[in-house]
């Protein structure tokens, strides 16, 4: 199994290949996954996947039940993110010709677009007030962070760096934007004010640091690294201190999200042969596989506004 076209697709149109050895070849030999809960069907995770022939948005249950299709077209739909009151889901997809971003009702109508440049815009992300959306652009002949209301309007360039600074998080107060950025050499997690100002790194690793992801209480921040030699989640503080590796696995694990109590981690997973969505508790136990298919599933998002009691 290749991984995605929409991972490679997003990672060309941002002049990136991420250096971890599984987005190059195959998932490594599968391990049991074992002692953990069984997951609860409490919450909703939107993703993407290929079981369908190309990529689309799902959603289902926490536990992998009530699965449905959201979208439903030729062109390449993924890296999903939910609104804050669960209403609605932006995304990305080339159903125009290139990689823009998209909103649609949370149970797939009215998909509409909202930026519309010849350069690409991918990985979107709601403010927690839901009034803006950031995202990664290179609309200006470089890779930055961008804002715009949630209608597509008043856009504004955040980050402004000749480096490449990619994948936008809100914290949870909605004061900050985390962010990966290569303009210390190698992608490293920084963090920013949601106007643009006081760019901070948060890790430094001579490894690559990517898809930083908020812990609910805003006190932490979750992400990915090959600095142990392949793809693991770690965890550290918003101020960088206290980093925790919480897998440690053979196969590659990646793109982590938290759920809205903060008491799991969503992410994707190759241990099983496949790209797969794993659940695990917060401290990185109990991993437990959500979805089973010979296609990949990937870029697992929680709803924001789910009930969430575990």
């Amino acid at each position: 199994m290749k991984v995605s076209k929409a991972l490679h697709a997003s990672l060309a149109a941002t002049a990136l290949a991420i250096a971890v050895a599984c987005h190059n070849g195959e998932p490594t030999t599968p391990t049991a996954t074992t002692g953990g809960p069984r997951a609860s069907s409490v919450g909703r995770i939107a993703f993407t996947s290929f079981r369908d022939g190309n990529a689309e948005i799902y959603v289902m249950n926490a536990d992998g039940s009530g699965l449905t299709r959201l979208t439903d077209n030729p062109a390449e739909d993924f890296r999903p993110a939910w609104s804050p009151d669960g209403s609605r889901i932006a995304f990305v997809s080339d159903r125009d010709g290139n990689f823009e971003v998209y909103v649609m009702n949370a149970d797939g109508s009215k998909q509409s677009r909202l930026t519309d440049n010849p350069d690409s815009d991918l990985a979107p992300a709601w403010s927690p007030d839901g009034s803006r959306i950031a995202f990664t652009s290179v609309r200006d002949g470089n890779i930055d962070i961008y804002v715009m209301n949630a209608d597509g309007s008043d856009l504004a360039n955040l980050t402004e760096h000749p480096a490449s600074d990619q994948e936008p998080a809100w914290s949870p107060d909605g004061s900050r934007i985390a962010f990966r950025s290569d303009r210390d050499r190698n992608f490293e997690i920084y963090v920013m004010n949601a106007d643009g100002s006081a760019q901070t790194r948060v890790t430094d690793d001579p490894a690559d640091d990517l898809a930083p992801a908020w812990s609910r209480d805003g006190s932490r921040i979750a992400f990915y690294s090959d600095r142990d030699g392949n793809a693991e989640i770690y965890v550290v503080n918003a101020d960088g201190s206290g980093r925790i590796g919480l897998t440690t696995d053979p196969a590659e694990d990646w793109a982590p999200a938290w759920s809205p109590d903060g008491g799991r981690i969503a992410f994707t997973a190759g241990r099983d042969g496949n790209w797969e969505i794993y659940l695990m508790n917060a401290d990185g136990s109990g991993p437990v596989r959500v979805t089973d298919d010979p296609a990949a599933d990937e870029f697992p998002a929680w709803d924001p506004a789910s009930d969430e009691q575990w």
